[in-house]
């Protein structure tokens, strides 16, 4: 799988921009700054500050969210892991969600406070194209953090002030975090300063989750199928200039390590055994870890099967591999070539266009060497499991679970998850107790 986007390995927060730019400011005394005396020279550091949080984010709030589906399973200690397993997804008390939120929070603030400062910038002269490059990230940066937050949560705070508390944006107005996110693409692609294949995927992506999003917003089992055809034609556009296997990913890095934070996935699953990948998708002797992942076979690490060819699938095999295998510091998917291809094969089938669903699906069937698709199977069964081993672990499976109706085996009878059908994860109790505009 290709890196088509290069995240610099870089952690710089808002204290370490000001001591580092001290001297090169105008300032009577170098060593006791405020934040506006900030300018354009500031910005670079802004921006990699910015992908510094939202690595962590991701990386942190992934975690909750994927051991509440069945993609991953808690053979832990801390039983609030336990309880999301369980499909007790909507605890404003979980510890780990509540300890995710922090990143959360502090990623959807600083987009906003460097994309607003970026845009103030980019009206002087001393704006390079650099500058103008590295805005369009941190538009990026931006997308991505709405949508995270659109696709996992059920309701958020969004203010602008880092000092008052603002109202939540209302479990009925989640999808205006995908607006937000199209708004930011928006904006980056009007730069024309590169990455334009990239930002279209991206918004495809934003556009189809809000179609997703208004499915499970009330879950409806009956009619589960997206259609968008702006998001399919957008998608379209991404494959052409980048191929049919292209990945935009955010990277973790030792020489970063504060953009790991303390929870994330990877050290909860390939470090502390918190929990492991579930029997659903691999094969684990010992019961901690998948088997195999370095002997190129799927067949002796995954047990989930290709319906087509009953094989272990190797899709998600490359996925278990490229999660598993760089321990504490694997790279995360945010969009790439093979939803691109999900996207428009859905929405093909949605609108009963059979033939171009099969064209779309059994391209991404071929990248790894698959019978192709013809009418062996069901076609939405088909796929829900290519969603299911082309996206996992990249924070779409609870939206699937609910809208095809395939709750996870692991969610308990009594759960909100089996319950109340479209709950996510909630604003948490530290927002709640800090923040007297949320009840």
């Amino acid at each position: 799988m290709k890196n088509i986007y290069t995240m610099k390995k870089t952690f710089i927060l808002l204290t370490s921009i000001i001591m580092f730019l001290g001297c090169s400011l105008d300032a009577n005394n170098p060593n006791n700054l405020l934040e506006d005396q900030l300018g354009v020279s500031a910005f670079s550091p802004m921006v990699n500050g910015l992908e510094g949080v939202l690595v962590r984010a991701y990386g942190n709030i992934l975690a909750p969210y994927s051991v509440a589906s069945d993609e991953m399973i808690w053979i832990g200690s801390r039983d609030a892991w336990q309880q999301l397993n369980f499909g007790n997804v909507d605890n404003i008390n979980n510890e780990f969600v509540d300890a995710a939120f922090f990143y959360v929070a502090e990623a959807r603030y600083w987009a906003d406070d460097v994309i607003a400062r970026g845009e103030e910038f980019s009206t002087s002269n001393a704006f390079s194209s650099k500058n103008k490059a590295d805005l369009a990230r941190a538009y990026w940066y931006g997308a991505t953090i709405y949508m995270v937050i659109a696709d996992m949560f059920d309701d958020f705070v969004v203010g602008s002030v880092k000092t008052e508390g603002a109202a939540p944006v209302g479990k009925a107005n989640m999808g205006s975090l995908y607006d937000a996110a199209i708004g930011y693409i928006n904006k980056a692609l009007a730069l024309n300063a590169g990455l334009t294949a990239e930002l279209k995927a991206t918004k495809a992506r934003a556009e189809f989750s809000k179609g997703i999003w208004a499915k499970t917003n009330p879950v409806n089992t009956a009619a589960p199928l997206v259609s968008s055809a702006s998001a399919a034609s957008l998608a379209a556009e991404a494959i052409a200039a980048l191929g049919d296997d292209f990945s935009v990913n955010l990277i973790t890095s030792g020489s970063a390590p504060d953009t790991v934070g303390g929870l994330d996935i990877a050290g909860e699953v390939n470090d502390r055994l918190e929990m492991r990948l579930s029997d659903s998708y691999i094969i684990s002797s010992d019961a901690k870890r998948p088997d195999a992942i370095g002997d190129g076979n799927p067949a002796t690490t995954v047990s989930l099967m290709d319906p087509i060819d009953n094989i272990a699938d190797p899709a998600l095999y490359k996925n278990v591999v490229n999660f598993t295998a760089p321990g504490l510091y694997p790279e995360y998917p945010v969009v790439s070539g093979r939803e691109m291809l999900l996207i428009i094969a859905e929405n093909a089938l949605a609108n009963g266009d059979n033939a171009s669903f099969t064209e779309n699906i059994n391209k991404l069937r071929a990248l790894d060497g698959l019978t192709p698709f013809s009418d062996q199977v069901d076609a939405q069964d088909l796929l829900e499991h290519s969603r299911r081993v082309n996206l996992f672990l990249q924070g779409r499976r609870i939206a699937d679970h609910y809208r095809f109706g395939s709750p996870s085996e692991y969610w308990i009878s009594s759960s909100p998850a089996i319950n109340s059908p479209g709950t996510f994860l909630p604003i948490t109790i530290s927002e709640i107790q800090s923040n007297p505009n949320v009840n």
